[in-house]
């Protein structure tokens, strides 16, 4: 039988409490017109113990059981091929949905027919619980899809979209790491709209030990190599060295060293950026931080040159 939304959540072991948060978190929507797709990915006998008693509890909850660990983005593939929902809402094992989200955001996606994934603005919160800030999402489609141009600003637990879609597309890539972001490109490369919601809707944990944070290095090298591929399908070729200088340097806030003639090979696209308006309105501030916060790390003559062009060279107004 077929429903309204998919909610999908892959689960390797975990905290019991944050389980079981994240679990009640959409037990308790508002909404019911949902089936609650669990991937156990090769957990253990406590873990699927754990699940199967929520199982039995609820008919909702369907259990996907891997045999062994095939990793994050197979076993959502997996959840993807099993769903009967129009739309998939995904959801992690440490977060919590507000009870709201998942009729806000059917609502949302019902009223525009031509957004293909959306995502909502989040809370932060701690291990414990407790609030430590949050980010917000942009509500425009050509911004947000410019905001995708370097990395992802979109909250993953979150994203919500059409089934038939992002099937039709080939699921999610089958990547150790940065599957979200792939993702993401993607869906730009066929054509899909992206749409936001400014209303925090899902609290996420700040997990100190989750596996994005543990693969950290390689999450950065595979988005990279997604976003030169993004980039030049954008602007053409350019110079492959310079720009993942350039990329590092941006997504370590300046900690990461770019040289003075990177600029120039990336001349192209850095005029894209600054000629384009949702992308300027998307990178100026950040290129501008970064510049100046690598100076302030410690100062040298490249650092300053470089933190005066992107002060000046970015700084008109759209």
């Amino acid at each position: 039988m077929s429903c309204a939304i998919s909610v999908l959540m892959p689960v390797l072991n975990g905290d019991f409490t944050h389980l079981s948060e994240a679990i009640d978190s959409i037990l308790g929507q508002s909404f019911t017109d949902y089936e609650f797709l669990i991937v156990d990915d090769g957990s253990n006998q406590e873990t699927k113990d754990f699940l199967a008693d929520y199982a039995a509890k609820d008919k909702r909850i369907i259990i996907i059981t891997n045999p062994a660990n095939i990793g994050v983005g197979n076993s959502l593939n997996k959840g993807l091929s099993c769903a009967t929902g129009r739309y998939i809402a995904r959801h992690d094992a440490d977060d919590v949905a507000h009870p709201e989200r998942l009729a806000k955001q059917f609502a949302y996606m019902e009223a525009h027919p031509d957004i293909v994934l959306s995502c909502t603005t989040v809370n932060h919160i701690d291990m414990q619980g407790n609030p430590i800030g949050g980010y917000p999402v942009s509500t425009d489609s050509e911004l947000l899809e410019a905001e995708l141009l370097l990395n992802s600003r979109l909250c993953h637990p979150s994203l919500m979209f059409r089934t038939e879609a992002i099937r039709e597309n080939g699921g999610y890539p089958v990547t150790k790491s940065a599957q979200d972001y792939l993702l993401y490109l993607k869906s730009l490369k066929a054509g899909f709209r992206f749409g936001g919601i400014d209303e925090p809707l899902v609290n996420y944990r700040i997990n100190t030990e989750s596996i994005t944070r543990k693969n950290r290095a390689k999450q950065l090298s595979t988005a990279q190599a997604g976003s030169y591929d993004h980039v030049t399908r954008l602007v053409g070729e350019i110079d492959p060295h310079a720009f993942e200088r350039f990329w590092f340097f941006v997504a370590t806030q300046g900690q990461s060293e770019l040289r003075i003639s990177d600029i120039k090979k990336l001349r192209p696209l850095l005029t894209f950026i600054r000629q384009t308006p949702p992308y300027y309105q998307a990178w100026k501030g950040s290129f501008r931080y970064v510049s100046r916060n690598a100076l302030e790390l410690g100062f040298s003559l490249r650092k300053l040159i470089i933190a005066v062009y992107f002060r000046y060279f970015f700084n008109a107004d759209y």
